[in-house]
């Protein structure tokens, strides 16, 4: 279980200049340089705070993901019974279902089983409830830092496709 924590501000501009061209989001670089391809990939995001959700849905659709965005355990497992994600962030403390619980429902299933899964939480009193979450890709303390987590997610994402595009 990898566990990031950091004192540090995340940065409000991760990556300025984007621009939707058709349903993919390109990274339009500085004059004369190579145009480089966003990742496209699905990812839902699980968090019972408005603001956290907005946070993190910015982040990401900035980064060239598709968001789908949960406030609970209940919600998530909903849009996971109608679609099909690259992966999935949920928060620990929710209510009406708990991220714990929700992530346990999740790797119990065969349709999401293999799906990476990454915690955040601003509750040092979870530190215990971390052990309870089995099989996950990390947990990331609130204030995450943008860069570490757009990295983690991208590393996550690109492991996920090469596992699905190479069978077994």
């Amino acid at each position: 279980l990898l566990l990031l924590t950091s004192a540090l501000q995340p940065s409000a501009e991760v990556l300025p200049g984007l621009a939707l061209l058709g349903h993919s989001v390109k990274i339009l670089p500085a004059e004369g340089s190579a145009l480089l391809e966003a990742p496209e990939a699905d990812l839902l995001l699980v968090d019972d705070s408005a603001v956290a959700r907005a946070k993190l849905r910015r982040l990401f659709e900035r980064a060239g993901y598709e968001v789908h965005l949960a406030c609970d355990g209940v919600e998530a497992l909903a849009l996971l019974g109608t679609g099909s994600y690259a992966m999935m962030i949920t928060d620990l403390e929710m209510p009406n279902m708990d991220g714990v619980t929700l992530i346990n429902i999740c790797l119990d299933r065969p349709q999401t089983a293999h799906m990476p899964i990454l915690a955040i939480s601003g509750h040092e009193g979870l530190r215990a409830r971390f052990n309870e979450c089995r099989d996950i890709a990390g947990v990331h303390r609130k204030p995450w830092v943008d860069d570490i987590l757009l990295s983690h997610v991208a590393t996550l994402v690109s492991a996920r496709r090469e596992r699905v595009a190479v069978p077994a």
